[in-house]
């Protein structure tokens, strides 16, 4: 039971400082309805999001614009005469904000992955002495922390076990392309044996889990996900069991 008090004691723990992590990120990232000072030599404003697109205006180095919201790597602008276009994300590195420094608005290829919502991701792995396969689905909250629903199916010798999980993820260093990651959750998990001559065990049980593993980013929607969980399993009898499980896999991100 104190191994049992322990995890629920770090799930407490864990999910109030990711609340808080929550609440203080910062949502100007997109670098929407701001202020800037043009720095470069020029920029041309054009009537659409793309360079097919004709331009209308030239804007020089010194003048004030507005951003007021994005598409792609275009960003939607006016000026101070009320003149309106799009510009380049790259045309626009290096303006001022109002407390004079640099703006960056370009999205390297290598960081697109940051700004990913949705990731569906596969694994297999060893389930404490049973091979097992995984399939997730998960939603990014903030660059830091996502909830993910997870289903695992574990092939034992006696039996099969099907776990069905919701956790939460936090990745302290997103930007980094070996970046680790922490996770949290609880679940359902269920046993099924082969034969009814097995000895009788819960069919049902409740299990708390913590774990960490490794985000490996590969390209602009491909990571690879290698990680380790310590289940317990919430059981009837007199103690609960600890599971572990090793798995590896990958996930595409949209």
């Amino acid at each position: 039971m104190s191994s049992y008090r322990n995890k629920l004691a770090t799930l407490i723990a864990l999910y109030f400082g990711l609340v808080l992590q929550a609440h203080a990120w910062n949502p100007l990232a997109k670098k929407e309805g701001i202020a800037i000072t043009v720095n470069a030599p020029f920029l041309e404003l054009r009537t659409g999001p793309g360079r097919g697109f004709p331009v209308t205006h030239v804007i020089e180095r010194g003048d004030n614009l507005q951003v007021k919201k994005s598409k792609t790597d275009w960003y939607l602008v006016s000026t101070t005469q009320e003149l309106t276009g799009w510009v380049h994300a790259e045309e626009l590195d290096g303006s001022l904000l109002e407390d004079g420094s640099e703006a960056q608005f370009s999205r390297s290829k290598e960081r697109l992955h940051e700004e990913r919502r949705w990731e569906l991701g596969m694994a297999a792995g060893d389930f404490s002495g049973a091979r097992s396969l995984s399939t997730s689905l998960q939603y990014h909250l903030t660059e830091n922390i996502s909830s993910e629903l997870r289903y695992t199916h574990a092939f034992g010798d006696s039996s099969n076990i099907k776990l069905y999980g919701l956790n939460a993820i936090h990745q302290p260093f997103p930007k980094w392309r070996f970046s680790p990651f922490v996770t949290l959750g609880a679940g359902f998990m269920q046993t099924q044996p082969h034969s009814e001559l097995a000895e009788a065990i819960d069919r049902e049980d409740n299990t708390l889990m913590v774990g960490g593993g490794l985000f490996i980013y590969a390209s602009r929607n491909f990571m690879l996900r290698t990680e380790y969980n310590s289940h317990t399993v919430l059981t009837s009898r007199a103690d609960n069991e600890e599971v572990h499980e090793w798995k590896a896999g990958f996930s595409v991100f949209f």
